[in-house]
């Protein structure tokens, strides 16, 4: 099966260059043809409208001479919805089968409120004429149905490699957040929740990995010892992040499914995070984490408390994650779901 993977260059960061990178690579070892475009790359405006520019004669070439049985568009909100839109309009008028695979965990708040009339028109053609619009969990895939009226929507679970991991250090419970570091992953939360499980857990460490505004939380944290910024961590240093970790947290406002929560239940953490987005599907409250609700600094603090103070229980629910992830969230579960769904693609 010869496949086209859209979406951002592949020397970026990101979810969804971690998606990109572990479906292609799936893909590649069972026999596909796999050629990736990119839609956007590192550098400024002038430099990402060139990239769009060549993906677009990418994808039209694609097109004109048929050399693609499905087109996949990995799309998240704004620019790339609006990218990813156009190159699945050009797949349709040469009808060549195209995919939307949906990443933005505040995709509906961009439809709903962002779009305006006109845009949110050309969004919901498009997205109408998908082959599949494939969605990260059961709940954004009622949402796509109810809000934009789809009925070809499937459900593909992101999948990571395995982290497993079994060097900890148990005389610092370790408090681990990757991601960016913003409002909406709940930063302030969590490093406002930390004053609470310092004077629980005195010796208690919370390290925060990921780019973002990191000097604005550096200085919330002035009074906070004990809260480290990693700053970017690539592969290895968050292997070894992991390894560090006793409890990992993302109190978000809005998600997709988190690449980096699928990691932490690989590598055996329990997870404490928000029902928000495809979370409840991958962490069973009380079961392979807890969930709190997002904005509860005062429930968050009394969860990483909860776990520090009780490893047996921590060990547990992180070993139940351990098995949730090989049996629904391996890159191996992913890919074998993305080739179901591209099978139906040529199929239909």
């Amino acid at each position: 099966m010869n496949i086209v993977l859209v979406g951002p260059s592949l020397a970026q960061r990101g979810g969804v260059v971690s998606v990109l990178k572990s479906l292609r690579e799936f893909l590649i070892a069972h026999g596909s043809t796999v050629r990736t475009v990119a839609t956007t790359i590192e550098g400024g405006r002038r430099q990402n409208v060139l990239a769009f520019l060549r993906a677009w004669i990418a994808v039209l070439n694609v097109c004109l001479l048929h050399r693609a049985d499905v087109v996949h568009l990995h799309m998240a909100s704004r620019g790339s919805c609006l990218r990813k839109s156009i190159l699945g309009l050009t797949c349709w008028i040469f009808r060549i089968p195209f995919i939307i695979h949906l990443h933005g965990g505040r995709f509906s708040i961009f439809h709903d409120d962002e779009l305006g009339y006109i845009g949110r028109g050309f969004v919901d053609f498009v997205f109408r004429r998908a082959a599949r619009v494939i969605a990260l969990s059961a709940t954004w895939q009622a949402w796509l149905e109810t809000t934009m009226n789809l009925k070809q929507v499937a459900v593909v679970f992101n999948g990571v490699p395995s982290y497993t991991s079994t060097k900890k250090d148990p005389t610092a419970p370790t408090i681990l957040f990757l991601g960016r570091l913003s409002a909406n992953k709940g930063t302030g939360e969590l490093i406002a929740a930390m004053r609470e499980v310092t004077q629980k857990v005195p010796n208690s460490v919370l390290e925060l990995g990921g780019d973002g505004d990191i000097e604005t939380y550096r200085q919330q944290a002035l009074d906070l010892p004990n809260v480290r910024f990693l700053g970017w961590v690539d592969d290895a240093d968050r292997r070894a992040a992991l390894a560090r970790a006793a409890v990992y947290c993302l109190p978000s406002w809005n998600e997709g499914l988190p690449m980096s929560v699928l990691e932490a239940m690989s590598a055996g953490l329990p997870v404490i995070s928000t029902p928000v987005g495809g979370i409840p599907e991958a962490v069973t409250d009380g079961v392979t984490g807890l969930l709190v609700q997002p904005g509860d600094t005062k429930g968050l603090a009394t969860a990483l408390c909860q776990l520090l103070l009780d490893p047996a229980t921590a060990i547990a629910m992180g070993s139940k994650g351990q098995i949730c992830h090989r049996d629904r969230f391996s890159a191996e579960s992913m890919g074998r779901s993305c080739l179901e769904v591209y099978a139906s693609c040529v199929n239909r």
